[in-house]
């Protein structure tokens, strides 16, 4: 994991300097509310690689009402996202077994 960690801090330098050459680009958006949908995604495949799937999910979903939210993803308001994710976690923890528990 720390080799990843420091792969992605080594391609943003990379991206930093190449930018600079060459001008950044103008970005209409609001760039803060992303922080949060990154740290969710990052905890969705932290989870999925630890085979929680159920967690996994769970960290998707609200990483997804925020980005459907803030940016108009699909024109489908929250409450149905969050009873799909309800409801597929459900059905997650009927066909997977539990998480292995550390000791």
């Amino acid at each position: 994991m720390k080799k990843l960690i420091g792969v992605s801090f080594i391609l943003a330098a990379l991206a930093v300097i190449i930018f600079s050459l060459v001008g950044y680009p103008t970005i209409d958006a609001n760039l803060w509310p992303l922080v949060p949908i990154v740290l969710f995604v990052f905890f969705t495949i932290e989870n999925a690689l630890k085979k929680d799937y159920k967690s996994s999910l769970i960290c998707a979903v609200i990483g997804f009402i925020i980005a459907n939210a803030i940016y108009d993803l699909l024109p489908i308001s929250n409450g149905v996202v969050i009873t799909a994710g309800v409801l597929a976690c459900v059905g997650l923890g009927f066909l997977l077994p539990d998480s292995p528990k550390e000791k």
